[in-house]
């Protein structure tokens, strides 16, 4: 399967909700750009897809802290969390627009350069080093977080300097787009083999990362057929590839498409390092890091037809799936043919890891039509599961309406919440077992991509298309933040 068609699987094929959507061009039809093609503008942010996102530790600029995001339009965005959280004392039980970012880095050129950024991580080396790490069309580009402090104060001093006292919620926003990947440089750039699934034979990009502290070892998920990449973040050198079944695999097995999303797993106690990772194939697979084989691979289809009991659904039967209430149990099977699954995200606590995707299929009756199936576009459903990670053992899962693009552990509120293709953010029941979701919250994005937590604030930031992010505190949407230049 060529690249750009098995890309169109993962999230709808609506111009809005296109994950995968190669060199968008209604993307560049809105970008206004100078004779350089290098400026950022406000007005691609409303057509921009934000994929990724994080927060930064306590920062020493103030025991600061920030959130930054990552977009289809090859920038990385920084916003003052207190602002972006409402907790400014001086925006207090006043009404804000949303903010804007302190920082924007263009990569590559930002909008008009057709880079696309999937997956931001901040991360703590065994040296105490603080790193962001972004992944996407250039592979994977490691950033000193202090490289970002200093561009931060000098935003703020140029500021000062000027007079002209900033609101909070409206911050200085500097844009950077002067070197290909802005005046802040990535210290080091991890790129994928050459691929035969591109047409000039580029690399892929990479899709998600995940940090192993004990090893000092990053991994990225490819859109390719090497699958993983592993690499030694002190020496820079690539240490293998796993994941994917190709000749070479002498029968040890592997995913059978290119891969989503890679995590890292809690210590085992015999001290080797290992990871699961989920794609296109609609399985999960658990990994040896230190022999990079395969420990065992699941099928979420095939688990969850032989496990309906444990299975849930809030989809109405009349409409193609059986409800909560039905003494049947829900399925992807009808008249024998079975619905395409791809594992879209995952997330870790403790001895738990929850994982979320969808479904697509070509039998209208046996689907849902939901947001993102405007214009015609095959529509589809999803699905959300919780595994025992000690004995890899599924627990619980509920098939969704939606298509479910990402998933997050809020340890406030101890419980699972997910984002897909309805425009809400739905919460889940405990880590331990799924159930129903809940409740639910609308989101501004009418697709959401990601979502991040700060358990020191109790603030989460959920993010996707469109240039607006939503922030709450617990379940309450309190603020957003506007994404430009």
């Amino acid at each position: 399967m060529s690249s750009v068609a098995a890309k169109k699987k993962f999230f709808q094929s609506h111009d809005l909700f296109v994950k995968y959507h190669p060199r968008n061009k209604m993307a560049k039809d809105n970008d206004t750009t100078s004779s350089s093609g290098s400026v950022f503008n406000s007005s691609s942010s409303s057509v921009c897809t934000i994929y990724g996102s994080t927060f930064s530790r306590s920062s020493s600029l103030g025991n600061k802290k920030y959130f930054i995001a990552c977009t289809s339009n090859g920038c990385i965005a920084v916003w003052d969390h207190q602002v972006s959280s409402g907790r400014d004392s001086n925006t207090s039980g006043k009404k804000s627009g949303p903010s804007k970012p302190i920082l924007t880095v263009s990569v590559g050129g930002g909008g008009s350069s057709g880079i696309v950024l999937y997956d931001l991580q901040f991360i703590e080396t065994n040296n105490g080093d603080h790193l962001l790490v972004a992944s996407g069309d250039p592979g994977i580009l490691i950033y000193n977080w202090s490289h970002f402090e200093a561009e931060i104060s000098a935003a703020m001093d140029r500021d000062d300097d000027e007079n002209s006292p900033r609101k909070p919620q409206d911050p200085p926003s500097t844009t950077m787009h002067a070197s290909p990947f802005g005046l802040i440089s990535p210290i080091a750039t991890f790129k994928p083999h050459p691929s035969p699934a591109t047409s000039l034979g580029e690399s892929v990009e990479i899709n998600s990362t995940s940090y192993n502290k004990s090893d000092n070892i990053i991994v990225g998920a490819a859109g390719d057929m090497f699958g993983c990449y592993q690499w030694d973040l002190a020496t820079e050198k690539l240490l293998g590839t796993f994941g994917v079944v190709s000749r070479f695999d002498y029968g040890q097995g592997g995913h059978k498409d290119y891969l989503h999303v890679v995590k890292s797993l809690p210590g085992t106690s015999g001290g080797s390092s290992q990871y699961v990772t989920g794609g296109e194939d609609g399985s999960i697979g658990f990994w040896d890091g230190k022999t990079r084989r395969l420990v065992e691979m699941m099928n979420i289809q095939a688990t969850i037809d032989k496990n309906k009991d444990l299975v849930t659904s809030n989809i109405n039967y009349s409409r193609g799936f059986l409800n909560s209430n039905s003494s049947s149990t829900p399925s992807w099977n009808y008249n024998g043919l079975n619905s395409n699954l791809w594992v879209s995200s995952m997330d870790i606590s403790n001895n738990w890891l929850a994982v979320c995707g969808g479904s697509e299929t070509s039998n209208n009756n046996s689907i849902i039509t939901s947001r993102s199936s405007a214009g015609g576009f095959t529509s589809g459903s999803g699905f959300i599961t919780l595994w025992h990670l000690p004995t890899r053992t599924f627990t619980s899962g509920c098939i969704t309406r939606e298509s479910l693009n990402t998933v997050a552990y809020n340890d406030s509120l101890d419980c699972l919440i997910s984002g897909g293709n309805e425009g809400r953010i739905s919460f889940w029941g405990s880590i331990t077992m799924l159930g129903q979701a809940r409740g639910c919250a609308w989101s501004t994005p009418p697709a959401t991509y990601t979502i991040s937590i700060d358990s020191e604030s109790n603030s989460m930031i959920v993010g996707g298309s469109g240039g607006i992010l939503d922030c709450f505190m617990d379940r309450v949407k309190v603020s957003q933040l506007l994404l430009n230049s």
